[in-house]
C-alpha cells in the first residue's frame, strides 16, 4: 500500500474517532472525553519529544516530565471549574521546576544542570501548556463546533498544502524543511480559510459572523503552518525524520498533532479578543 493511501485510511479513521469523542462530550455535556484524550496525547507527544532530544545529547527527565506535562493540562482543566484555583495553578510550573533541581542534583549531580531542567519544562510548555488551551476553548460558547473548526481547517490546510506541494511545489518555503514549498503553503492556507468559511456556513455548526471568520480561518490556519515548521526545525536540529514509528506513514503523535499545538491556543487568544 502506497504511504499517500495509508495516510489516507488512517487519517480518515483519527478523525472518525476524534468525531465520536465530540459527539459524545456534546450527547452527554460533558468535557471528559476531550479532557482525557488530551492529557493522553500529551503524554504520548512529550515520551516522543524526550526521545528524541536525546539523540542530540540532552538527558530530559522523561517520567518527571510526563507526570509534570499531565499535571499542568489537568491543573489548568480544573481550573476551568473553581475560579480560586486559577491563581494556584498560574504558578503550576514553579514546583515542578524545582522538583527537577532536586532530581538532577540528587541523582546525577551538577553537570548540564541547566540544558536538562530546561529541555524538560520546555516540553511540557511546548506540548502539554498549549494542548491544554482546548480545554479552555471547550467551556467558550459553541466550543465543541469551535474545536470542531480549529481541527479540520488545521489538518485540512496541512494536507491540502501537502498534495498540492507535491504536484506543483517549485520554490522551497525554507532550508531546514526542503520538503515543504510556498506553492503549498499558500494553498494549505487557502485550503483553512475555505474550511473554517464552509463549515461555519452550515445550519448548526455557525460560531461567528462572515466578517471574523475569514481572519480567523487565515490566522489559525497560518498558525498551523509555523506550528508544523517549528517541530521541522526540532527535528532538524536533533538529525531525526519522525518523531517515532509508532504511526505508519504518518511517524509519530507528534509529527500529527505538530501543527494543532500552535493553532489551538492561537484559536483561544483569537476567541478572547474579539470578546467571545
Amino acid at each position: 500500500m502506497s504511504t499517500l493511501k495509508t495516510r489516507i485510511i488512517l487519517g480518515t479513521a483519527m478523525l472518525i474517532a476524534f468525531c465520536g469523542i465530540i459527539y459524545i462530550d456534546y450527547a452527554f455535556d460533558t468535557d471528559i472525553g476531550i479532557g482525557i484524550l488530551g492529557m493522553l496525547a500529551g503524554g504520548i507527544c512529550l515520551f516522543e519529544f524526550y526521545n528524541i532530544v536525546e539523540k542530540k545529547g540532552f538527558a530530559p527527565f522523561k517520567l518527571s516530565g510526563i507526570i509534570g506535562g499531565i499535571i499542568v493540562f489537568l491543573g489548568l482543566w480544573c481550573s476551568i471549574y473553581n475560579d480560586g484555583l486559577k491563581p494556584i495553578f498560574s504558578f503550576i510550573l514553579f514546583p515542578i521546576i524545582f522538583w527537577l533541581f532536586f532530581v538532577q542534583a540528587l541523582k546525577r549531580g551538577i553537570d548540564d544542570t541547566i540544558k536538562n531542567v530546561s529541555v524538560t519544562v520546555f516540553g511540557i510548555i511546548y506540548i502539554c501548556f498549549f494542548l491544554s488551551f482546548i480545554m479552555q476553548i471547550r467551556h467558550m460558547h459553541d466550543g465543541l463546533n469551535v474545536i470542531l473548526i480549529v481541527l479540520l481547517l488545521t489538518k485540512g490546510g496541512d494536507i491540502g498544502g501537502y498534495l498540492f506541494g507535491r504536484k506543483f511545489g517549485r520554490h522551497k518555503f525554507s532550508s531546514f524543511s526542503p520538503n515543504k514549498t510556498i506553492e503549498g503553503a499558500s494553498f494549505a492556507l487557502f485550503c483553512s480559510l475555505m474550511i473554517a468559511v464552509g463549515l461555519n456556513a452550515i445550519p448548526g455548526m455557525k460560531v461567528m459572523p462572515f466578517y471574523l471568520i475569514v481572519p480567523f480561518g487565515l490566522l489559525v490556519g497560518a498558525s498551523g503552518i509555523i506550528g508544523d515548521l517549528i517541530e521541522s526545525i526540532i527535528k532538524r536540529d536533533m538529525a531525526v525524520k519522525d518523531s517515532s514509528s509508532a504511526i505508519p506513514a504518518f511517524g509519530g503523535l507528534l509529527d500529527i498533532l505538530d501543527s494543532l499545538l500552535i493553532s489551538i491556543p492561537v484559536a483561544y487568544f483569537f476567541l478572547t479578543l474579539i470578546k467571545y
